[in-house]
Parts: C-alpha cells; structure tokens; sequence
C-alpha cells in the first residue's frame, strides 16, 4: 500500500532539481475536489415547480383562485366573500343614498353578513385557506376574487312586468313589423310551422300601427285576405295592449255588439259594421269568447319568462296584473316550489269598478320570500299610441278627441278608498294628464290632512304626462312614480306630435319628479318592451333609441330629464323594493337577502356606447346561483 501511494504522490510533484522536503508519514492523503458541475435539466426543472407550487401555495392562501362555480355545476358554499383585486367593484346600494361601493361582500346562509374592504374582511372573518396555530386548523370563509373587469350589483327588480303574457307572447312575436303584409307574413309561418289544435285560436303581439307607412289600424278583412289565415279564429295584441285585432272569425263568435263601451271603443266603418280593432274595455267582448288558459299552459309561459330574466339579471318582477285565477296559480307555484325567482303581485279584479279584495288572501313572502300578493292594479285609462290615453285637452293630432277614462271619474275616490282601508297598496295605471289628475285627487282626499304620506305608498303606474302642478303635488302627497325608461325612447318618434310642444314638458319627466321629492322605482312593462333591464337602464341615462338616435340628436331627447347611473342603478334594485315593502331586498347591506347580478364590465363608468354590450355573467339568488356561473379571478 505504501509503494503505490508513493507513486501516486511522486507524479504529482513539480520536475525541479531543489529537494522538496516529503509529508509527514501520518498525515491522510486527500484528493483535489473536481470542478463545480454546470445545473443539470432536470435539476432546473424541480426547482421551476418548486417556484410554482409556491405561487399556488400562496394564492390558495389569499383566496381560491381559478375555482368555478356555476349553476348547473360546483354550487356556492354557504359562507363565502365576493371580493374585488381592482378596488370598489361591489355597489351594495344602500337605502340611505348612494352607491356604497366596497371591495367585498360577505355572505352567509342566504344573506349579506358584512362588507368592506379585504383588509377588514380578513381581519373580521378570516381566511378559510390560511392557516393559524400549531395545529394547522383553518378558519373564517372562503374569498372568491371577481374576474378581472367585473363588478357586482344588487340583483335587478323590474318594477312593472307581465310575466305570464310575456311567455305567452313569445309563441308569435310581432314587435318591429313595418306594414300590414308583414305581420300577415309572420302570422302565415307561425301557422304553417305550428301544430295548433282544431279550433285553436291563434294569438300574439306586439303590431304598432305608428311603425307602418299608412298609419291606420289594420282590419279583420286584412287577415281573412290570406288563403293561409282565412277562417281561422285569430287575435293579435297591439304593443302597448291596449288595443286588439281580430278576424272574422272571432268576430263571428261574438255575436252582436253593443252600440256603446264605456271606457272602451268598437273601432268601426262609416257604415257602423266592426273593422275588428277593440281599444281597452272594449276587449273584454274579445275576453269573453276567448280560451282560458290551463295551468299547463301558464306553467310554459312562467317558465320561459324565468329563464329569460335571470340571463339578464332580473331577481325580482312586480306583476302589474294579476287575475284572480292566476294568482291562485301563483300560489300552488309557491307551494311546490317552483318559482325561480321573487314575484310581488298586483291583483286585478274582472268589474275594474268593483272591490275583489274579499275574494282572495293576501300573501306576504310565501315560499321563503318568492311570492308577495298584497297590491291591486287599477286601470284609469288607455294608451298614448293608440290615442286612448286620457287628456285635459284634445289630441295635438287629432283635434275633437280626448281619449277616455277607463271608470267614470266619481267611482275612483271610493273604490280607491275601499282597498287603501282594507290594507292593499293601491297602483293604477295612468298615461294621460287627466288620468293622473283625477287619480291625485282621489288620494289627496283618502290621505286628507292627518293620513300617513308614505304609509301606503300609492303609485302611479306610467305617470307618463302631467300638469307640472300634477308632479309637485304627487311628490308633496308621497306618491311613487313608477316609471318605464324605454316608454319614452320608443314614443319619442310620436309623443310630441299627440301632446304638442307645451305639454309635452311634463312627458316622460323622471328628473323633474325627483327634483320636486318623488320617488321612483323603474320597470320595462315587458312585453311591451324588452325583458333586458339594462336597455332601460340605458334609455333612463341616455334619452336615446339603441342605435343612439332621437329627434333631438345623439344628446337624447328632452336631456334635461336624464337621470344619472346612480339614480338608474337604484331606480332597478333598492327603490323597487321600497315601493313593494320589502324590507329583506334590493341592498347588499347586512340582514340582506343575497340577490345580487355579476356583470362583465361596470355599468357605472363603461362607454355609453358600449354599455348596451355589458353581459350578465351569474345571477345569484338568496347566496346560490340561479343562472350563470362565477371563475375566481
């Protein structure tokens, strides 16, 4: 062993003729370290995915990202926070005024727990992916990060809606038809592609003589003109429904006509024979001979209304008429649970000059809060397009004709009286500044000088022209106006020409009733218009049509009666439930129910000409989603 070490070591040693003196002979002989070695791949590997599983690691401690949750897919969990990485994007909306604009929302078992920055968030409740002590237990909730550009709002209420007719007029829609042979067009392939029973009638909606280069009504000749349509039993609804079409075969099965309705009018030819156009009363000789509607019927129609307003973020819809037979249908829904979102009902009695209150009882939050039956709608009048809105003053456009009342002008103190003291809140359809004026002052004498202003919270539905003397007294009497914001961009074209330059100031007048203390709540009259909410709420901003046009320009029409997004946004969430009486809806506030929409931009600071392009991405009922679907961000 000690040769060959000595060899080893001797040819190591530097060629030199100076003796160089030997190691000790104790002492271990150690090898010179090789040169550091250059990282290996698969070492540059491990230590990537080291880097990574940090970066996850640290972003499941600060919320969980890249979770879905959807409706039909992973649910919400009973505690969780809605939070924002892009600052104040939650608008809780309170009722004291204001936005309320925060970072986070916290939710628990249906509502709102807390809100506020996520600071606060966590140091309030928590968070359930970091944990604390020895023991690695975990606390608080889960934090749920909006998607990047998305904000949240209370979900949205539509405050006057036809949620059933809505459905039923889906089957054969006739919104936008520009002359007669259109509508005979559209009536011809929904006939020809439908499998409608023997004797079936055929129905829908939406024709609007104003659209038409004639702009007459239509006649039942018109449609008995069609090979395809003749003899078939067949009625169509104006846009507004104040108006109905008919052919001559429904004709037929009505029989004689009376000379005279009241509150109504037989639209006919010079001869006295019917054209068939019925306007308001006058539709009830159509009612008479026309087909109930089954609950199977009713069901469909509910249905397709449902999944339609949650896609676009409706929560909530105040029906504004409720025949007795649908509102017990409303009621059996609720007792199987099978209404998918908040419905707050305005019942409406077959005698619209008679008390039909006994006949049935009022609901309050059936079905964990999805049903409310404690309001009645009543009918003043008709409709500006069809001239049967009532006014002061003769049509600008058609000199000797005022339109009509719908009930003569002494029964509505009393019948109103009688419904106020038996605990209804009382809403009645008004267009016209007549209609609004005798309506005022029947609530002027029911509130008297020692009555409540705000106890009842009368509403005016449409309050669509009035005196200026009218607003001041409505707002000083407590009475909420409840306003649809694309009534006005879809009459704009027509209004002025029927109400001439002075009285057209106090038309469509949102700011001025504000100005003068009212309050409004907000609505589309769906399916007079569209079921999308944020068409309204951007007709309410804009005063334009959705292409950006109006009489007076890209500035809107009459722009001095604008409201501000602020105002919009709290015209669809929190003021249509002061005007319902619901006191568990519209905020995102503590004690709350949380009803809230997920949008895919912001509706308080996008382009106006782009915010007709924000999408709904989730809506959430009582903490669960009912459409959509939520991916933390």
């Amino acid at each position: 062993m000690s040769d060959i070490r000595a060899r080893r070591t001797a040819t190591r040693m530097p060629i030199s003729n100076e003796k160089t003196p030997l190691a000790p002979a104790t002492e271990r002989y150690r090898r010179t370290p090789p040169p550091p070695r250059r990282p290996t791949r698969s070492l540059s590997l491990s230590i990537s995915l080291l880097i990574l599983l940090g970066f996850v690691l640290y972003a499941q401690r600060r919320g969980k990202s890249g979770v879905s949750y959807s409706f039909d897919g992973k649910a919400l969990p009973d505690w969780y926070a809605l939070c924002s990485k892009e600052g104040k994007k939650v608008y809780t909306v309170p009722e004291e005024g204001g936005l309320g604009a925060v970072e986070c929302v916290v939710v628990g078992n249906k509502e709102v727990a807390g809100s506020g920055s996520l600071a606060r968030v966590r140091r309030r409740w928590g968070d359930k992916h970091e944990p604390t002590g020895q023991s690695g237990r975990r606390r608080g909730v889960p934090i749920i990060f909006l998607p990047p550009g998305h904000t949240l709002t209370p979900g949205f209420v539509d405050s006057h809606a036809h949620p059933l007719q809505y459905g039923h007029t889906r089957q054969l829609q006739l919104q936008g038809s520009r002359s007669i042979r259109e509508i005979i067009e559209r009536v011809e392939t929904f006939v020809n592609g439908a499998s409608l029973p023997r004797g079936a009638w055929v129905e829908g909606m939406g024709w609007d003589q104003n659209l038409w280069p004639v702009k007459e009504f239509p006649t039942a000749a018109d449609l008995e003109a069609s090979p395809v349509l003749a003899g078939l039993p067949i009625a169509l609804a104006r846009i507004d429904v104040h108006a109905e079409w008919v052919s001559p075969a429904v004709l037929d099965l009505m029989g004689e006509l009376p000379d005279h309705v009241e509150g109504g009018q037989i639209v006919r030819y010079p001869n006295g024979s019917a054209t068939g156009v019925f306007l308001d009363n006058a539709i009830d000789l159509i009612n008479a001979v026309r087909p109930p509607w089954t609950d199977t019927q009713r069901e469909a129609f509910l249905e397709r209304m449902t999944k339609d307003g949650l896609s676009k973020g409706l929560t909530g819809v105040q029906d504004a008429q409720v025949p007795l037979e649908d509102a017990i249908f409303f009621k059996r829904m609720a007792d199987k649970g099978k209404l998918g979102m908040r419905f707050y009902s305005m019942i409406n009695c077959e005698d619209r000059e008679a008390y039909c209150g006994d006949q049935i009882e009022k609901v309050h939050g059936a079905a964990d809060g999805r049903l409310t039956i404690q309001a009645v709608k009543l009918f003043a009048d008709g409709a500006l397009g069809s001239r049967g809105a009532a006014l002061l003053e003769d049509y600008a456009d058609k000199p000797g004709w005022s339109g009509f009342l719908l009930n003569r002008e002494e029964t509505w103190e009393p019948l109103m009286r009688k419904w106020y003291e038996n605990g209804w809140q009382v809403n009645v359809h008004t267009i016209g500044d007549k209609a609004n004026h005798v309506v005022l002052n029947a609530i002027e004498k029911i509130l008297g000088p020692n009555e409540s202003r705000t106890a009842g919270r009368f509403r005016l539905e449409h309050a669509q022209i009035m005196r200026l003397d009218d607003i001041t007294r409505a707002a000083n009497l407590g009475v909420i106006g409840s306003y649809q914001p694309t009534h006005a961009t879809s009459d704009m074209w027509y209004a002025e020409d029927r109400l001439g330059s002075d009285r057209i100031k106090g038309a469509y007048a949102w700011r001025t009733y504000l100005e003068h203390g009212g309050r409004i709540t907000l609505g589309s009259d769906f399916p007079v218009e569209s079921i999308d909410p944020l068409k309204g709420y951007y007709a309410a901003v804009t005063r334009l049509a959705e292409d950006g046009t109006s009489p007076h320009g890209p500035g809107g029409w009459y722009p001095e009666q604008k409201l501000t997004r602020e105002e919009a946004l709290r015209g669809f969430t929190v003021e249509p439930a002061q005007a319902s009486f619901s006191n568990s809806t519209g905020s995102l506030t503590p004690g709350k129910r949380f009803d809230a929409v997920l949008w895919d931009d912001d509706l308080l600071e996008v382009d106006q000409e782009e915010m007709l392009d924000v999408r709904v991405v989730a809506t959430i009922i009582d903490g669960k989603i009912v459409w959509g679907g939520i991916k933390s961000g």
